[in-house]
């Protein structure tokens, strides 16, 4: 018994001192592009959920332009943990001012954290939040206007057209599908009256199925709010839940989603972090996620 004790306190160590702490920056490539395109380099940050007091992540982040050198960052939401967590969040990312860039909103964005109990994320997703939760709501407009300062597009519930490496993308968004906010026939709408571009990206928190399947037309859709699982099988790496209906195996990484139409390919980032009320990482490094968009043969 003292050897299970010993074993289960190991567990709890790793997860909540060391792992949660171990940044990686998981990297993919896809041969997508129209043929002749030039490649882009996207980074894909979601997930961070910054509280003030994380200086080591503020710092690790500072330094992504210098790691990635990207072409592109896409911002797949849940940036804050904390009620003053806009500041922090917006100093560790201003060194990606100018590169080219999108984002949308996750629920994070839009309401402080409050305290759950994380086992029920076993049986079911989380729930929404609801007119009581309005003393949470934090300045979201301050944190989109900061990204809007960065260069960056936002694209929630609409769609916009930007240039990288001479390829014109097409970029069409939704609010977070997890409270409810997201309008894809709006942002399908507003595809339609942009100028023909050859590659559309689908962008949202979320990945719930009816939204991949709203955004079956993209090439490739991004998203975060998994976290990967943030508590997998050790060793397999098999997430437990994905928060929404995804199903676990595709909860994180680069995959072809089979949907009604076609098998879609679906970027999927873990993120950084965690909820300040679930300081754990099990199985499940922390990441940004880096695809190079390459040419089709």
């Amino acid at each position: 018994m003292i050897w299970i004790g010993l074993l289960a306190l190991g567990v709890i160590v790793w997860a909540t001192c060391i792992e949660r702490f171990w940044f990686a920056i998981k990297k993919s490539e896809l041969a997508i592009l129209p043929v002749g395109s030039s490649d882009i380099v996207v980074l894909h940050i979601s997930d961070i959920h910054m509280a003030p007091w994380q200086r080591y992540k503020q710092r690790w982040i500072r330094k992504l332009k210098d790691e990635v050198n990207p072409d592109l960052v896409i911002n797949t939401g849940d940036n804050l943990g904390h009620r003053n967590g806009i500041k922090p969040v917006l100093a560790a990312l201003s060194p990606l001012t100018g590169v080219p860039g999108v984002f949308v909103n996750g629920s994070n964005d839009l309401y402080a954290p409050a305290k759950r109990n994380p086992l029920q994320y076993l049986f079911h997703p989380s729930e929404r939040h609801r007119e009581e939760d309005a003393a949470l709501k934090l300045d979201t407009d301050a944190l989109n206007s900061g990204f809007k300062s960065f260069g960056w597009l936002d694209i929630n519930n609409a769609a916009l057209p930007l240039t990288v490496n001479g390829t014109t993308i097409a970029f069409m968004g939704t609010n977070d599908p997890h409270e409810g906010l997201d309008k894809a026939s709006k942002a399908k709408a507003e595809i339609g009256r942009l100028p023909k571009t050859n590659f559309v990206i689908g962008v949202t928190h979320a990945p719930y199925l009816r939204i991949l399947e709203s955004f079956s037309d993209s090439d490739i859709v991004f998203a975060g709010h998994t976290h990967g699982g943030q508590v997998c099988w050790p060793f397999l790496g098999r997430a437990l839940v994905t928060n929404c209906d995804l199903p676990t195996k595709y909860a994180r990484g680069l995959h072809q989603v089979p949907l009604s139409a076609k098998k879609l390919w679906v970027n999927v980032c873990a993120g950084l972090g965690n909820s300040i009320y679930a300081p754990v990482r099990l199985a499940c490094r922390p990441e940004v996620r880096v695809i190079t968009l390459r040419a089709r043969s």
